[in-house]
């Protein structure tokens, strides 16, 4: 594996053979929540994560103001650094918000696109309110906000099981106010796109776990409902973070996804 830095970006190259598949990860996490994703395809295909800016590593930036705008920006300089014409690519979250919005700016770029766990719609008044008072708490006890956001990341289940809250947990203590809020304020400058989903004709798997509590099934749902050529899959027994909480059926609704579509 190559780790390296670009722009302030730290990539992880697992160097795999085959078409590069890129993880895109949730807020506020890093690239370590994709360890099963990265250690079930790095075989099959050219594995890619990175720490969006502001989180995990990436937080050695001169600027902190940014808009998520400046993230796909991040996401399509990365694709032309690693030098091909197509990627399939898979977002969590934030990371599905980096990555709807990119097709939407240039489809060309992708193979295919996996949605997980997030939504097409931005924000309301009570939202970007929300958004507000968090960034607010954020800077006011950082810790508290992180254990707080904790319980809604995961499922009951999820929550209950030590090893993986515990994983979860200590991620999220590697980041930074700095990045934490930035980014806070940075998915509050999404755009709405659930009327634009309907020009994306690549293929797309939409998933949600059961349980989530922060994007609820039916936000997956209406992403499918608009999109052309999508397949939508439900994971049981499983919250906000689906590719953590089942990452078997995580990864077997992924391959599968992607072979189909490699045979067409």
């Amino acid at each position: 594996m190559k780790n390296f830095k670009h722009n302030g970006i730290s990539i992880n190259d697992h160097e795999g053979d085959g078409l590069p598949l890129i993880f895109i990860h949730a807020y506020p996490l890093c690239s370590r929540m994709w360890d099963e994703q990265v250690n079930f395809f790095k075989d099959k295909y050219r594995v890619i994560t990175y720490d969006v800016r502001g989180l995990g590593y990436s937080n050695e930036l001169d600027d902190y103001q940014f808009t998520m705008e400046d993230h796909v920006n991040d996401l399509f300089d990365l694709i032309s650094l690693i030098g091909t014409d197509k990627v399939n690519a898979c977002g969590l979250s934030l990371g599905g918000y980096i990555l709807l919005r990119a097709v939407l700016r240039d489809e060309s770029k992708f193979n295919s696109i996996i949605l997980a766990d997030t939504k097409s719609t931005g924000e309301n008044n009570e939202s970007l309110l929300l958004r507000s008072e968090s960034v607010m708490k954020i800077k006011k006890d950082k810790d508290k906000f992180l254990d707080d956001f904790l319980k809604k990341l995961l499922s009951k289940d999820g929550y209950g099981n030590e090893k993986l809250r515990t994983f979860v947990r200590m991620m999220m203590s590697w980041m930074d106010v700095k990045g934490l809020s930035s980014n806070m304020i940075s998915i509050a400058t999404r755009t709405d796109s659930l009327c634009l989903l309907k020009n994306i004709a690549i293929p797309a798997l939409v998933t949600a776990g059961r349980n989530d509590e922060l994007t609820p099934v039916i936000n997956s749902f209406h992403i499918k409902e608009n999109l052309k050529n999508s397949l939508f899959k439900v994971i049981e027994n499983a919250g906000h973070l689906s590719n953590m909480e089942q990452p078997d059926k995580f990864n077997e609704l992924i391959n599968n996804f992607l072979v189909c579509n490699s045979k067409n």
